[in-house]
């Protein structure tokens, strides 16, 4: 004789916050006009090498991450996480950004903690300054943080730096840099002050499977500035009754 299971609210929202939150995707665009995503039988890695390539009309992935707030109560037999949102922005150059699918995949390089700073300007203005671009002779990409400046900047401790977008393709030990020229141009320092320099303390590992995937109706060439926006909303479902 079968018997029904039944699974309970809080174990239902264990599970989801076991698997999401702390946790880092990425959505990609994909270019596979004909192509047909179908989980358990397309090779993911197969399906990833159509990916647009970095910078064509201004195309970066674009990371997210869940937080325990993102975990919704049980409802309708299942249990949501708040909508997280991938916007793809052309740069208005005259390349198009031709896609046919949008991805969720798991994030990889993701920066989770910065190092040390290890070298710094002669002098700063003391302030907050925030989503500064960061640069590396690696190969990661997208990394902003918010930059606060204390004690006129005269010692490496005056210099705190908090993660704002984590970015991708970073790996531990990867040296960072917020140039002299962006320093400048934000008012933090004046002109032969100097960079500031620094390292990726910890980042994600072990990325790449896909999540979910979204196909167009047709083929989609993004240009002129304008932007495509995809709305992630992710649900583990089960059954629960009292």
């Amino acid at each position: 004789m079968s018997i029904a299971a039944k699974i309970s609210a809080a174990e239902l929202v264990g599970q989801v916050t076991d698997r999401y939150v702390n946790q880092y995707y990425e959505g990609i665009l994909i270019n596979a006009p004909g192509v047909t995503y179908q989980p358990g039988i397309t090779t993911d890695a197969d399906f990833l090498l159509d990916e647009v390539v970095e910078g064509t009309g201004g195309y970066y992935r674009q990371v997210i991450k869940y937080a325990s707030g993102d975990v919704g109560t049980y409802a309708d037999d299942g249990v949501a996480l708040a909508t997280k949102a991938t916007v793809f922005a052309h740069d208005g150059g005259g390349t198009t950004m031709d896609f046919t699918h949008a991805a969720l995949i798991k994030g990889t390089g993701n920066v989770v903690a910065l190092g040390s700073n290890t070298a710094r300007p002669t002098a700063a203005v003391n302030g907050t300054y925030t989503n500064i671009p960061v640069v590396t002779g690696q190969n990661g990409v997208g990394l902003t943080v918010d930059l606060t400046v204390t004690g006129s900047g005269v010692t490496l401790g005056d210099y705190s730096l908090t993660i704002v977008k984590p970015g991708y393709k970073y790996v531990a030990g990867d040296l960072l840099q917020i140039q002299e020229a962006t320093l400048v141009s934000l008012g933090v320092v004046t002109a032969g002050a100097g960079s500031l320099t620094f390292s990726v303390g910890t980042a994600t590992t072990g990325g790449g499977a896909v999540l979910a995937v979204a196909q167009t109706e047709s083929a989609v060439a993004l240009s002129a500035g304008n932007e495509a926006a995809f709305y992630w909303n992710l649900k583990q479902y089960g059954f629960y009754t009292v």
